[in-house]
């Protein structure tokens, strides 16, 4: 980022609302809504490069406000992770596998990552306007293209079935926004999304700084090709890109399995984060903070499966289970992970990175060592020993049935489990099952706002799984 974060100014706050972004922010509908409640134009709001740089600050605001939790546990509520969720029908609706085009929680979230994408590309058409050098300017449209690419995947992974649902990917996925200009248009095929945002993630490296902890960067955007390729089942390339954060060096495990901490704790794992502000009591992690604390709630929204638990409880060794989970009356799980009022949310992080890259060495006939070494950083650090290490000697199957078993716990109530099972059942060919409920029956997507809909744009299936 150019700039440090900016105080909030009432100019920013016109721009904000400039082209409807309260309503459909991510369609053909985007400029549709008449501007209320604005005191300047667009043309008034956007003087200076000093307000696009506010505008791109912005976009990163909004990103926390996505990473929040919600995005989160949509995903986990599609999954096998959760029990029904308490109290709230519209996220039983996920639970079920099926979703109705009314659901407001979903259209809520729905909304943020097209806020993000339309800034974005609102910068990207301005920027020529003023006084950048070349560096700022190639710097500032990297930014905005990582940023666009990020907060659309978001959408695309719950919105549309995943890569290899079809053999030339050509089943529906999203509109992927490049332009703030009014269309009707129809959704794009899932395979031209994942070309589209390989596209802007590889253009945005070279003018990225190396690394930051809340901004783009190049690890950053290397972790992201990282993961979007892995689930293409692309292995080669997924290695490549985790290889370029993992080597070098600036990233290491540390002793604590905890990485949600808070904004003045360093999280030396964390290559990507979204933060919160004690100072200013911003705290951008309520969705994981409302809905799964269980020191503040007896009966919390979300609590884990007994399937889960017994998975891992039998092994009384490993810190994650005793640390991050209770069992309760034998029967209810309720979850410690998120017991904090705040944290920063690690979007890209090294236990991810390490994981994903053992389990696709193993399936695309790599360095066996390497992949026994990643799975074993992790359960070093999970067992405070080596007790339970890998032995050198460790066949691929093995190594992907651990890297598998590591990664669930892992990465519990961050929205990854769900993807995992997809990619296996879409790029391995395996039967998965979720809940009874087969990987790529029609529930299994989310249901996209009934406001989305237009004589282009199709919905998605009803009548879930």
């Amino acid at each position: 980022m150019l700039i440090s974060k900016p105080e909030a100014m009432k100019k920013l706050s016109s721009i904000l609302l400039i082209g409807g972004l309260l309503l459909s922010a991510g369609c053909e509908k985007m400029l549709e809504t008449e501007l209320q409640g604005a005191d300047l134009t667009e043309e008034e709001a956007i003087q200076s490069k000093q307000d696009v740089l506010d505008i791109l600050q912005s976009c990163y605001d909004v990103t926390a406000n996505v990473y929040n939790g919600r995005i989160q546990y949509l995903g986990e509520l599609l999954g096998d992770n959760l029990v029904e969720p308490t109290i709230n029908e519209d996220l039983t609706e996920v639970y079920n596998h099926n979703t109705l085009f009314f659901n407001g929680t979903i259209g809520g979230i729905y909304q943020d990552p097209y806020i993000t994408a339309f800034r974005a590309n609102r910068i990207i058409e301005v920027l020529a306007d003023f006084d950048f050098s070349e560096a700022e300017e190639a710097q500032t449209i990297a930014e905005a293209r990582f940023l666009r690419a990020i907060s659309q995947w978001e959408v695309l992974k719950l919105f549309a079935q995943p890569y290899g649902f079809t053999n030339n990917n050509g089943h529906n996925g999203i509109i992927y926004k490049t332009t703030t200009q009014e269309q009707i248009v129809p959704r794009d095929p899932v395979g031209t999304n994942y070309a589209a945002i390989i596209a802007d993630l590889e253009a945005a490296l070279p003018n990225l700084p190396q690394s930051s902890d809340y901004y783009a960067s190049q690890d950053a955007a290397n972790g992201y090709l990282a993961k979007i390729y892995f689930q293409a089942g692309n292995y080669t390339k997924a290695i490549e890109h985790a290889d370029a954060v993992i080597n070098s060096g600036r990233y290491s495990l540390g002793t604590s399995i905890d990485r949600f901490e808070i904004d003045t704790v360093n999280v030396t794992e964390a290559v990507f984060s979204t933060t919160s502000n004690s100072t200013l009591r911003d705290f951008r992690s309520t969705g994981f903070t409302d809905n799964y604390r269980s020191d503040v709630n007896a009966d919390p929204i979300f609590k884990a499966t007994l399937e889960f638990y017994n998975t891992y409880a039998a092994d009384t060794s490993d810190r994650r289970i005793k640390d991050f989970f209770e069992l309760v009356d034998e029967e209810v799980v309720l979850v410690k992970k998120f017991n904090q009022e705040f944290f920063d949310i690690p979007v890209i992080h090294l236990t991810d990175l390490k994981l994903l890259r053992a389990e696709a060495i193993a399936e695309s006939g790599g360095d066996l060592s390497v992949a026994i070494q990643d799975v074993n950083d992790i359960r070093q650090r999970a067992y405070n020993s080596s007790l339970n290490d890998l032995p050198s000697g460790a066949s691929a199957s093995e190594i992907i049935a651990a890297a598998r078993y590591e990664r669930r716990i892992e990465m519990f109530g961050e929205g990854d489990r769900i993807q995992q099972l997809k990619r296996r059942g879409a790029i391995e060919g395996e039967n998965t099952e979720v809940r009874n409920d087969p990987w790529d029956c029609n529930g299994m997507i989310i249901q996209f706002p009934i406001s989305e809909q237009t004589t282009e744009f199709e919905l998605n299936p009803t009548g879930g799984c």
